[in-house]
């Protein structure tokens, strides 16, 4: 009887480990799912209040972002000098590259192994890995200085610089993802 007891005591508390396990992993899942929608959330916001503040407003921003994002060389360069032409006041204009680029490292640092996995994007995330191995090969004096060097890292417009390669960049060399993230909106 008392064996009995002591067995049905053993059971329960393994019970209750495996129940507190599975709360954890379904906790940590719910984070996972969190830190993949949070930056298209925001970059969505940000979209639907360019398009609330008018038509004028929201082509004048979709511009820039398309010349800062899909130009491979120069766009960082060529995305300024068209804002100002558009007649985006600088400030205005800055913070939105540090926004586009903060959200694109915030996906980057919190979603890299997970990222490769998500049809499209996959092949993207593989592309600017193979961009930061390349960039830590040309410019090894980024592993080095660590934070310093991954913020002038992204600060320079050089070819396989920018916020994605300084996200891969910033993991590769083993900072934390918080790290990696302020050194890219810091050199941004």
């Amino acid at each position: 009887m008392v064996r009995t007891e002591i067995l049905i005591k053993k059971l329960k508390m393994m019970e209750m480990k495996v129940k507190e396990r599975v709360e954890r992993v379904r906790a940590m899942e719910r984070l996972a799912i969190a830190k993949l929608i949070i930056p298209f959330c925001l970059g969505i916001a940000a979209a639907v209040i360019l398009y609330l503040a008018g038509q004028d407003v929201y082509t004048r921003y979709a511009t820039v972002f398309s010349i800062y994002s899909f130009m491979p060389l120069g766009g960082a360069i060529a995305a300024i000098p068209a804002g100002l032409g558009l007649g985006i006041h600088p400030a205005g204009l800055i913070a939105f590259i540090v926004f586009s680029d903060a959200v694109v490292s915030l996906f980057l640092v919190w979603n890299f192994d997970h990222a490769k996995k998500i049809p499209l994007i996959g092949k993207m995330v593989e592309k600017v890995e193979e961009s930061g191995n390349k960039a830590l090969m040309r410019y090894r004096w980024a592993k080095r200085f660590g934070f310093v060097g991954l913020v002038l890292l992204v600060m320079f417009p050089l070819q396989w610089t920018g916020s994605a390669v300084g996200s891969i960049v910033g993991r590769l060399i083993g900072m934390s993802p918080l790290m990696t993230w302020l050194g890219v909106v810091l050199g941004t």
